[in-house]
């Protein structure tokens, strides 16, 4: 008897080792593959087909609806966006940001939240040029920035609103008196919440000088400043190309253009803005916007404070 095991291997194998066959076997097993090998006349003759053209033909996908903003309930807390906004104040720069939506969208709530925001990163004086005199805002109250010398700040916050029965605020004023604190390495953030305000036609007057400057050369003197409109076409060119954010509410028609040529929006966000709730819903279901940078591309969000 040969020294080939019942099951087929090789007692002298060394343990893990594959065994070989049986020379006979070896025999066997080459005739069944060489039997198995397809022969010349089973091959299919010619090119083969493309796999392209093999596969089924399917129809070009549809575009998928757009679904209503509010239905999709994706929405960013508003906090995300303020630390977007501020990220500047870390390296010692003052900022610039834009609010820009419809009476009533929530640009007065994002800019109490933001001011607040900025009390909690810097040192720097809050002043309110409340120019439309609706008031809410905390702080220190005067009429106009000649009223400091007789009645000295207790607090980082101050508010200008005036008289609604004397001289509307100057902004200018409120400007320069902006540069005189940073010219006392002091740096502050005075929100101008109704940019228009200070300007004709969409541009600034010719005997404005500061406030024009708080938008170009503030930055680097630790200038912030907060800027607010309801009409896109009335803002002047400074606040646009100089703001570190924009922050958008519905708008349509002349102000998307007036975004898109200012180097803001492309289609697929003015689709966005487009949609987001406005007075079509009641106040507590607004206050969406999209959070928007100069030359850059929308980041996907939308939020909410």
């Amino acid at each position: 008897m040969s020294g080939v095991r019942m099951d087929g291997r090789d007692p002298g194998a060394e343990p893990g080792q594959i065994p070989a066959l049986p020379s006979e076997s070896r025999e066997v097993h080459h005739e069944v593959l060489r039997s198995h090998r397809p022969q010349e006349s089973d091959r299919p003759q010619g090119p083969l087909p493309a796999l392209r053209a093999a596969l089924p033909v399917r129809p070009p996908r549809a575009e998928r609806p757009r679904l209503p903003l509010r239905s999709t309930g994706k929405i960013t807390p508003g906090s995300v966006a303020s630390d977007l906004c501020w990220a500047a104040l870390a390296s010692g720069e003052g900022c610039r940001i834009g609010l820009l939506g419809d009476p009533g969208a929530g640009k007065s709530t994002a800019a109490k939240h933001l001011a607040q925001a900025y009390l909690t990163r810097s040192r720097g004086l809050v002043a309110v040029a409340d120019s439309k005199g609706e008031g809410g805002w905390p702080g220190e109250i005067r009429e106009s920035v000649a009223k400091l010398a007789s009645a000295p700040l207790g607090s980082r916050e101050i508010v200008f609103t005036p008289d609604p029965f004397g001289e509307p605020l100057d902004l200018e004023a409120v400007a320069r008196w902006q540069w005189a604190l940073a010219a006392r390495r002091c740096r502050s953030l005075v929100v101008y919440d109704e940019i228009a305000d200070a300007c004709q036609d969409g541009e600034f007057p010719d005997d404005t000088t500061a406030l024009p400057r708080v938008f170009t050369a503030g930055r680097r003197v630790g200038i912030s400043a907060i800027w607010g409109a309801q009409f896109a076409q009335l803002v002047p060119r400074a606040p646009y190309e100089c703001s570190s954010c924009l922050l958008v509410w519905r708008q349509a028609g002349n102000a998307l253009a007036v975004l898109r040529r200012r180097g803001y929006t492309d289609a697929a966000v003015e689709d966005v803005i487009r949609a987001l709730p406005g007075d079509d819903v009641p106040p507590s279901q607004r206050g969406a916007f999209v959070l928007l940078r100069r030359g850059r591309p929308w980041d996907g969000r939308v939020y909410r404070f």
